[in-house]
């Protein structure tokens, strides 16, 4: 059924896995090998440097810290790096047979301990992780579960109008019911539906008619063909002509993305004093 719809790029950073590996000390800030070497070159830098973000920044690589690097704390002077510089550092060191030291106070890392550290900072990671996306899901499902009673409701759209008993000599959907001599003259139609059943065979009545959508792009389009059309006698037939209504979009109603388009249903609340359940337009509640 015919209703209105309303419907960055970001740089790819390159992942600790594809960079480039330093090259031995000469591209590195500090040596990994020289416990002598002054710590004043790192007093100037901010072990904490945050980006326009406000981002956890490494301050080696210059890379965001992640929730695991964030949680390494290799040095207990504070100085904190990501794991992928603190791995590069240790295997640096093995190679020149001496210890990893931090490269702000020099003193030796405690292998054992952050590499236990940073198993448990991944598992925990991976909680979170697992935490936060159960909550993503749970909070999806409370918004599927508020919609559901919706399944039954329809909202009149006032730029449709629904027309009863029209020849099936005028069941066209192409340019014949848009032209002035018939539906055009009340405003500029939109679409034109004509009711099918789910064969797409067209719907029509003992007497040879059918009904038909008609969607103006104005409101008082609408009206102004309503007001024209209602009890009008054609070809013998009383012509009956109202409001058309709609329902909501079955994808939306469990909160997940509508994948047709060309979707004729409702993808946002509608108002209240347009909506009616089905039993109460079945009952003739609903009257225009």
């Amino acid at each position: 059924m015919p209703s209105n719809q309303q419907e960055m790029v970001t740089p790819i950073q390159p992942s600790r896995r594809t960079r480039n590996h330093f090259s031995p000390k000469s591209e590195l800030p500090f040596s990994t090998s020289n416990p002598s070497q002054s710590s004043l070159v790192f007093r100037s830098t901010d072990s904490t440097i945050m980006s326009d973000k406000t981002e956890k920044t490494c301050p080696l690589c210059t890379e965001v810290m992640d929730l695991t690097d964030q949680q390494l704390k290799p040095c207990k002077c504070g100085y904190e790096i990501c794991v992928w510089c603190w791995h590069h550092i240790m295997d640096m060191a093995e190679k020149d047979d001496t210890e990893g030291r931090c490269p702000a106070c020099r003193t030796p890392y405690n292998k054992e301990r952050i590499v236990a550290t940073t198993a448990n900072c991944e598992r925990l990671v991976a909680e979170l992780n697992l935490e936060r996306k159960q909550k993503v899901q749970k909070v999806k499902s409370k918004a599927s579960e508020g919609r559901k009673h919706l399944s039954s409701i329809r909202v009149i759209q006032r730029n449709l109008v629904y027309i009863i008993g029209l020849p099936l000599s005028l069941a066209d959907e192409g340019q014949l019911l848009k032209r002035r001599e018939y539906f055009g003259q009340y405003g500029k139609v939109l679409q034109v539906s004509i009711s099918r059943t789910s064969s797409g065979v067209i719907q029509h009545s003992s007497n040879n008619s059918f009904s038909v959508y008609i969607t103006y792009a104005k409101d008082e389009e609408a009206v102004r063909c309503i007001q024209s059309v209602h009890n009008y006698i054609l070809d013998g037939r009383c012509l009956r002509a109202c409001f058309g209504t709609t329902k909501y979009c079955h994808s939306w109603l469990k909160n997940v993305p509508c994948s047709n388009p060309h979707c004729l249903y409702l993808h946002d609340f509608g108002s209240q004093e347009d909506s009616f359940s089905k039993d109460e337009i079945d009952s003739g509640l609903y009257k225009e």
